[in-house]
This record gives C-alpha cells, structure tokens and sequence, in this order.
C-alpha cells in the first residue's frame, strides 16, 4: 500500500513551547484514524502538523499526497451564518476538494443530526486517508483504528468504541492515582525543607550565642532578634498552612482511591414540587437580523425535562437567552424564578471564573471539607488535578463539568437545570460523567443538543423541535 504520511522522530511543541510529542513516529497508507484523547495534549498540534501549517521541533514529516484541513475554530465571512452552517459550509468544500488526505478537527461540532448524518456516510465511503479528531460517540463508532493521544505521547488502539472507552477509563483511574502519589511526594518534600528550616534556626540560635560573646550591644542583638522572628514567624506559618492543606488533601484522596466499592454518585434533595411554572413564555417571537425565528411561541415549564433540538440556525440558543432573561422577545412577554434555575452556557461560558472548582464546594462543605469534596469530585469522575485551577483556565468542556457538580450543591438547590450543548468539548470520560449526572438528577432539565443518543440517555420526557 502506497504511504502517504510519513513522521519519523517527530519532535512536536505547543505554540508556548511546553512539549507534547517526542520521537513520534505514524506511517499512513489509506487508513481512517480517529484522533482522541484530552483537552490539551496535542490533537489538534498534531493536525497542523500534519496539514503542514506548524513545522516540527526536530524530526520529519513527510506527506506524498493533497491535503485539506478543516480547522476546529472557523472565522464566518458573514453573521448571517450561525457556527453550525459555517462548519457544514467548510465540509462541503472539503469534499469538492478531493485531497488524498482529510484532516479534521472536531467535525461534528455545532452540526445539527441532519449534517451528522451526511459527514458519517462520506467519511464511511472516502477512499484516501482520513485522520479526525473528535469525542463525538456517533463519529466515533465507525471506526476501529485510533490514535489516543496522551501527556506521554500517541499510541495506537485497534477495536470497537466500547473497547476503547475500557481502556480510557482505566487510564483515568492511573491517573487519579498519580496524581495522589505526586501529592504525597510534594507533602514529603514539605516536610524535608520543614526540617531544613528548623535546623537552620538552631544554628541562628548559635550565632546568637557568638555576638553575646563578642560584646555586641543588646539592642543591636534585640532589633536583629525581633526582625528575625517577624519574618521567620511570616513564613513559618504560610507553609505550615500550606502543608497541612496538601497533606490532608493527599490523605482524603489516598484513603477514597483505595476504596474498592463504587462510590455513590450524590444527588442533592429537592423540595416537594408544588406544581408552580418556573418559565413561562407568552406570545414570543424573536428574529435574527431580518430572519424570524419563533412566532407566538408559548411555553410553561415547571420540573419537566425537556429537549429542545433544531437544524443549525433555527434559535435553540436564542429560545434560551430569552428564558433565562438574557435577551428581551421581539415581541410577547417572557417570566422567569430565576431563584431556581440554575445555567451552564455552552462551553461554561458564563463559569469564567477566577476561584477553583475545590474552593468553590469548599465553600459549602461540612466539617470533613477535603474528604467531602474529594469524595464528590471522585464520584463525578472529575480529575483531582484539575479541581485547584482557576474555572477560567478549564478547557470548555471540564468547565461545564465543573459548574454543573458546583450547581448540584447549591443551596438552595436549583430546582430547573438550563444547558446548552452540554456535552460540548467533552472528551468520552466526560461525557460518560454528564450523561450518567444528568439520567441521575432529580429537578427539570431544558437541554439543547444534536446528540440523540445523550438525550435519550438523559430520559427527557418532551422534545421541542425548532425549524428554520
């Protein structure tokens, strides 16, 4: 078979330097891999490689064949075009384009089922060699070969998607494992220069004794002593709070991962339902630009579940900026308690925050405090290693994680969950997470998706279809 791509000793860095693979080596004829792994870890470096727009840090990348390259973040020409029909619009000139070599970043990304379903049979009868990074379930299972891509490099998976998410999910359990060995390393390491500190002050303590002998004057020794010991004292106690803050988080951690049960996923209680409206939209019409897009649209939800699914283009969103009261009608009255709804935009975007996700439950634990949330974040199979970065520096889609775990321990508990594309950005491990909270959760959900599939998984019980 003839080779088209041909990567030896492939040195790759991110665009801030940090290394992402060393010494990879992929040689291609016309197979079609799917590229997954973690927010972070190189996929799509690695696809601008590949398309020949990043050169490598050291190593050869040689590809003997036309290429195309469908980017994840598209620039739209016009407003017009919502993000849905501006990556359908790049596919199709993919396809007009007839390169030997397909490369795409997150296809499926804002494609309503319609368009899926069309990427799925081109991609199932392309003759040339296709390399597509996504997390979507429905791409993914028409392949058998995969490139997972890790902190430590990029290995090759051969099988079906039920193997592969297997395999991921013990890789997931590693790693939560490191991480706590990492921790008890860094409490060991406190420790030592916590030693090193003490035996530096016996030796003050010495000198102290010396001046005395050479006659130094006592004021002289007092003003030293009292500068000393403020700044000892300063620092002193800061790493002591610091080290008995790691330790304990190490401890939890250690103690919850030697657990051989599963751990309950925990679901907050509501109050009885009362049967009251929580959203009620009257006579609504909106438009984009010059485009209608709801007419005297009329709504009343209480703790229903409900999804709202549409082509690209048709006002998902829009229908929830106007329930959530960031965006007046064009016409007709919209009410919200907006005391009991809590909303996670798409991405997180409205999670932007500078506290972390472990302060945050913090701030709402009981007397355990590191145990609880520990125990929380385990059960939700959030990575520990996360949970002390700031929500604003989380990839889109543990952001949203992240934000629906801080929503379920709310007080007062949301009693409505507002979400748009909530398994957006999310790798297989995540969605898995969210699927299972969300089947779980005991309140209403209003969900946008394409994905079918989740929403069944999530058991909603009433479908709003917008058309354009």
């Amino acid at each position: 078979m003839r080779t088209v791509v041909d990567v030896r000793n492939a040195v790759i860095h991110a665009p801030g330097g940090r290394p992402l693979f060393d010494g990879l080596n992929i040689r291609l004829g016309r197979e079609r891999i799917a590229l997954v792994g973690h927010n972070g870890v190189g996929k799509s470096t690695l696809l601008h490689v590949l398309a020949g727009e990043v050169e490598p840090h050291d190593g050869r990348v040689t590809v003997h064949a036309t290429r195309h390259m469908v980017h994840q973040m598209l620039v739209a020409p016009s407003r017009s075009l919502s993000h849905g029909e501006l990556r359908m619009r790049a596919l199709v000139e993919a396809k007009a384009s007839n390169a030997e070599l397909l490369l795409l970043d997150e296809p499926t990304e804002d494609l309503d089922e319609a368009s899926v379903s069309w990427l799925r049979a081109w991609l199932r009868d392309y003759l040339g060699c296709a390399v597509v990074c996504t997390h979507d379930r429905r791409l993914l299972r028409d392949f058998r070969h995969f490139f997972i891509a890790t902190t430590g490099g990029c290995r090759y998976f051969e099988g079906t998607l039920d193997s592969l998410e297997a395999g991921l999910e013990h890789e997931r359990q590693e790693a939560q494992s490191r991480y706590v060995r990492d921790l008890n390393r860094l409490v060991a390491k406190e420790q030592h220069i916590e030693h090193v500190e003490r035996r530096r002050a016996r030796k003050k303590r010495y000198g102290r004794c010396s001046e005395i002998d050479r006659a130094t004057p006592r004021s002289t020794l007092n003003q030293k002593r009292d500068h000393a010991q403020v700044n000892h004292g300063r620092i002193a106690k800061i790493r002591a709070a610091r080290l008995d803050g790691v330790r304990q988080w190490a401890k939890c951690t250690r103690q919850l991962l030697h657990t051989r049960l599963p751990l309950e996923l925990p679901m907050p209680t509501l109050r009885a339902d009362d049967g009251s409206d929580i959203i009620v939209l009257q006579s609504v019409s909106a438009h984009a630009g010059q485009r209608l897009l709801l007419e005297s649209f009329d709504l009343r939800v209480g703790r229903q579940r409900i999804a709202i699914v549409g082509p690209n283009g048709a006002g998902k969103t829009t229908l929830l900026a106007i329930m959530l009261g960031h965006r007046n009608p064009t016409l007709g009255s919209a009410f919200r308690d907006s005391s009991r709804i809590g909303s996670i935009a798409q991405g997180g975007a409205n999670w932007l925050l500078d506290d972390s996700l472990a302060a945050l439950l913090k701030l709402g634990a009981g007397p355990e405090g590191d145990g609880d949330v520990a125990k929380l974040l385990l059960a939700h199979k959030f990575p520990l290693a996360l949970a002390g970065r700031p929500m604003h520096s989380l990839s889109p889609g543990e952001r949203t994680r992240a934000a629906l775990i801080c929503l379920f321990r709310r007080s007062p508990t949301p009693e409505l969950l507002v979400l748009d594309e909530p398994t957006h950005g999310l790798d297989l491990v995540g969605q898995s997470a969210m699927t299972n909270a969300l089947a779980a959760w005991p309140g209403g959900l209003i969900v946008t998706s394409h994905d079918r599939e989740f929403l069944e998984a999530i058991k909603v019980d009433r479908v709003i279809r917008l058309e354009r």
